[in-house]
């Protein structure tokens, strides 16, 4: 089953601004989940309800959605692996 990806802005600016090379393995990794052949892993906690994809040294935060096409994953935050944690977490206000 396809499941549609969606982008939000920032991840959007944040694809825009890398190398070309890490934009390629970046939307390779989201072509591979719209087709099935990855799904992203759900986070834990605090962060319940949200999906991380692991592409190299980015992370990728993704929120189920429903639609009546079908299932929607939307791609909400991206970030280096370092800092993304702590950027969501401050961004949720969870900080």
């Amino acid at each position: 089953m396809r499941i549609k990806v969606t982008l939000e802005q920032q991840p959007v600016d944040f694809i825009k601004r890398q190398p070309p090379q890490s934009r390629k393995r970046l939307r390779e990794a989201l072509q591979s989940v719209e087709s099935g052949a990855a799904f992203p892993e759900a986070l834990e906690d605090e962060l319940e309800g949200f999906y991380k994809l692991k592409v190299g040294s980015f992370r990728l935060i993704l929120q189920s959605a429903t639609s009546r096409g079908g299932p929607v994953l939307r791609v909400i935050f991206a970030e280096r692996r370092k800092v993304v944690y702590e950027m969501f977490s401050q961004i949720l206000g969870l900080e």
